[in-house]
């Protein structure tokens, strides 16, 4: 039998201490990138959860040999995917989970760079896992990860197994069911804090009264010093077009304010930047290896059913001339 590969997706919010720049507060810039996520997300409609639901009832039936149990649920499972639909023809890929996992790294970009340092030379040393146990720490980002249920290849899996279980062929019929369950895609996207943090601090800058100088230069710098902790994080690198303008146009920012103080039209530029840099640094990886072998195996069963049909449509055929000749 073959193994189910996925597992449940649960969510979990990790909060760890929170080292505050200026007046920016990194748990509210989280759960306010959550809040929005969370207002976004589409509910997938009621009768794809309980089919989903009641195929992993029928794994379940399958794996303690309740045959007749299994074939309740799977019949279940098919109602209730041909009327989702029915309702919507065009249904592809429905969400029907998501987990929002929050990662706090509270070190100064000093901190990173003397990590970085060391972890290069252990693994020159080939002290390998205790790079890697002090690389693993280095994240300070939200993640969001999103699971997919695929409509033209989940219910046709479904089906595949009820078949094999009418046929009476049990081992195919959980094959087909774990089939179903690993076509499922999970969408991934990494959101960096401190960037998030950096385009906050701009902001309170921005707002900031002309004669206030030296705290809109104290903020403007922290800010620098978040773009700097997002580069040598990997969420941005150091000759991207958008990390340079950025740079460039905080100290233009800086240079100005001990000047004539002419900032409002650069600070709506930086503006624009940030929502370049942070719309590009969304990465969004998408595991979909499991989908394209669920669609090759439904598209070989489809078309075994189909050289079937004609087959045993060619025999009808046959059988009803020598009938008709007698």
């Amino acid at each position: 039998m073959k193994r189910v590969i996925i597992s449940a997706v649960t969510c979990a919010l990790l909060f760890g201490a929170t080292a505050l720049q200026a007046k920016t507060d990194k748990k509210t810039l989280v759960r306010n990138e959550m809040a929005t996520e969370a207002k976004n997300h589409k509910v997938a409609p009621k009768e794809i959860i309980l089919g989903m639901q009641n195929t992993f009832k029928a794994l379940q039936d399958l794996h303690m040999n309740k045959k007749d149990d299994a074939k309740k649920d799977l019949k279940t499972a098919l109602a209730s995917f041909d009327k989702a639909l029915k309702a919507n023809p065009k249904l592809d890929l429905i969400p029907v989970d998501e987990r929002l996992q929050a990662f706090d790294f509270i070190g100064t970009s000093k901190d990173i760079q003397k990590a970085l340092d060391l972890g290069q030379k252990l693994l020159k040393e080939h002290d390998t896992q205790a790079a890697i146990d002090l690389i693993s720490p280095l994240k300070d980002e939200l993640d969001i990860t999103t699971m997919d249920i695929p409509m033209k290849v989940y219910p046709v899996a479904v089906k595949k197994a009820l078949d094999a279980l009418n046929k009476g062929d049990t081992v195919a019929a959980y094959n087909a069911v774990a089939d179903a369950m690993n076509s499922l895609v999970v969408f991934k996207t990494v959101i960096p804090t401190p960037l998030l943090v950096a385009q906050d601090l701009v902001i309170d800058a921005s707002k900031l009264d002309k004669s206030k100088k030296e705290e809109a230069t104290k903020l403007l710098e922290a800010a620098k010093e978040a773009l700097k902790r997002a580069e040598l994080l990997g969420y941005t690198k150091k000759f991207d077009p958008e990390y340079k303008n950025l740079t460039k146009s905080i100290n233009a920012i800086e240079k100005e304010i001990k000047g004539k103080n002419v900032v409002a039209k650069l600070y709506d530029k930086i503006k624009e930047d940030f929502s370049t840099l942070i719309k590009h640094t969304h990465n969004s990886k998408v595991q979909v290896e499991n989908r394209v072998k669920a669609e090759k195996k439904v598209n070989s069963y489809e078309k075994k059913e189909d050289k079937k049909a004609i087959k045993e449509s060619k025999v009808f055929e046959k059988n009803a001339v020598q009938a008709e000749k007698k």
